[in-house]
């Protein structure tokens, strides 16, 4: 059975419930280093995964969605670092860290791979205290300095920025669609933020199944903070990520609502004068932008120019999505031509 994002990792205790368990994903072609590895990780604590075969190594880990991969760097018909690769290329795993486990002990080895993207480098033959001390490290610090939304553990901004430039930078054409919960100030008023934390992590959540069921090695989903999100992915799929996205929320709305409020259709809140006013349901708003190579000289202008295309999709009443058919700004000046 795989685990899935946010996937509770419980098992049925004296109390009910145990700990939770970090999973570890090993990867090593070696069969008496995986049973090694598997039983020192396990009475430290962790659970632990074991594959042999590192061409289904990205796979398992979009499955398993673990904590951590230790991975080997030499594995038969593949690489560590052509793993590696794919691992930070997928909206899926791009987050997860990865220590690499090898035989190669020279600086220049170390410093190559961490360069690479690797968090950490553990050599073989490998002391157990020490595996799992780095191994706890590297999860403690990957929790504490990734830039990852606390909310919803999405890519934050500074992930975002850096994905579209590296965009920009590369003249890839893709689009990039920014959703936005309309009325959401008004339900966080009446229902409190702990209610609306609910509502911005269901759309959160929403916004990665939908781009796991249009699956592109293309996509990038990010949380800009509070109810802004930001989706890239290729421009043939941006229509139909945002029409399913707007249908998935439009249905799951209703039970982020009491039964009075949702049978009547509506929510009685004060504004800050202590007028007494009334506003619909939430709903989604998402405005879509088409990036051309050389139409935009940075992240900045092109996500100034999808707020733009947001806000009038959010002027229109319901779930709603907005496709910018205007000619991009040129590079130069960003002056619409």
């Amino acid at each position: 059975m795989t685990r899935r994002p946010g996937a509770a990792r419980t098992a049925a205790g004296g109390d009910g419930v145990t700990p939770y368990r970090e999973l570890v994903l090993v990867v090593d072609d070696d069969d008496q280093m995986l049973r090694l590895v598997k039983r020192v990780l396990e009475r430290a604590g962790f659970e632990c995964v074991t594959v042999g075969d590192g061409e289904v190594a990205h796979e398992s880990a979009v499955d398993w969605r673990p904590d951590i991969i230790l991975l080997d760097l030499m594995l038969g018909s593949t690489t560590g670092d052509q793993i590696l690769a794919d691992i930070r290329k997928d909206f899926r795993t791009r987050l997860i860290p990865v220590v690499f486990l090898t035989v190669r002990s020279s600086l220049k080895d170390k410093v190559e791979h961490l360069l690479a993207g690797a968090d950490d480098y553990v050599t073989k033959p490998f002391i157990a205290e020490e595996l799992v001390a780095r191994l706890r490290a590297v999860i403690s610090r990957s929790t504490n300095t990734r830039d990852l939304n606390p909310l919803t553990g999405m890519s934050g901004n500074t992930d975002i920025l850096r994905e579209i430039n590296q965009r920009l930078k590369a003249n890839e054409r893709f689009a990039v669609l920014y959703p936005d919960i309309d009325t959401f100030k008004s339900y966080n008023d009446h229902y409190g933020f702990l209610r609306g934390d609910d509502v911005i992590k269901t759309l959160g959540t929403i916004i990665l199944e939908v781009l796991e069921a249009h699956y592109s090695p293309h996509h990038f989903g990010g949380h800009v903070g509070g109810d802004d999100f930001v989706i890239l992915t290729e421009p043939s799929l941006a229509e139909t990520v945002a029409a399913e996205i707007t249908k998935r929320f439009d249905e799951a709305v209703p039970d982020l609502y009491d039964e009075v409020d949702r049978e009547r259709g509506w929510i009685e809140y004060e504004d800050r004068s202590g007028a007494s006013l009334r506003t619909g349901l939430v709903s989604v708003s998402i405005g879509i932008v088409l990036a051309e190579p050389g139409s935009y000289e940075s992240a900045a202008a092109l996500a100034s120019r999808a707020a733009e295309v947001k806000g009038v999709a959010k002027r229109m009443p319901g779930s709603r999505w907005v496709v910018d058919r205007r000619r991009p700004p040129e590079a130069r000046g960003g002056r619409t031509r």
